[in-house]
């Protein structure tokens, strides 16, 4: 497993995902900037787009891989790859209910809300797309910007720009995530 964790280089680029994930999600806590879209000009929060950079680490981890190894090994890689996915992913709800604390606001957690459904999201196009399916969150991200919006209230199939209480979100995002985590079980990107 040790040599499983260095060669995926989760020991050099999961830190510094989390730290950069936490860092942009307090510095970017509150604020809203108008962005042109269909349906006018909404005000769309900064913090829809921090864990863009923590999706791109975890991508690069999930692809830096040892094929002839892997293939040959006794233990299942993609089983080990889902456990480093489900516990960057909660570090990163661990991180955005930190902020929120020192904030002082519970706006935060929709960082961590956020990266838990984009993650999902990631893993499902990963299966057919491979890493290329980075791009998927962020093309979410550009229609929910130029599309979800009605004036400044966001439409419920956005799920990242509802409010941090939302009960909908919450669980779209869970289930969004187990089913990319599925997803990425039964279609393996073994190569021999």
């Amino acid at each position: 497993m040790k040599w499983w964790f260095k060669a995926r280089r989760g020991h050099q680029l999961l830190p510094l995902a989390l730290i950069v994930f936490g860092a942009a999600l307090y510095a970017v806590q509150g604020t809203t900037v108008l962005l042109p879209s269909l349906t006018g000009s909404p005000k769309v929060a900064l913090s829809l787009f921090v864990p863009v950079p923590l999706l791109a680490f975890l991508m690069a981890v999930l692809e830096s891989r040892l094929p002839a190894a892997e293939v040959s090994g006794d233990r299942s890689m993609t089983r080990l790859d889902n456990l480093l996915v489900t516990a960057v992913v909660a570090a990163a709800v661990l991180c955005s209910a930190l902020v929120a604390a020192a904030e002082g606001t519970s706006a935060a957690t929709t960082g961590g809300r956020n990266a838990v459904f984009l993650t999902g999201l990631m893993l499902l196009g990963r299966a057919w797309a491979g890493q290329s399916a980075v791009m998927i969150p962020v093309g979410w991200l550009v229609t929910v910007v130029v599309v979800g919006f009605r004036g400044n209230v966001p439409h419920l199939w956005t799920v990242i720009a509802l409010p941090a209480d939302n009960a909908f979100a919450a669980t779209a995002s869970l289930v969004v995530f187990a089913v990319g985590l599925a997803a990425q079980i039964r279609s393996s990107r073994k190569t021999a």
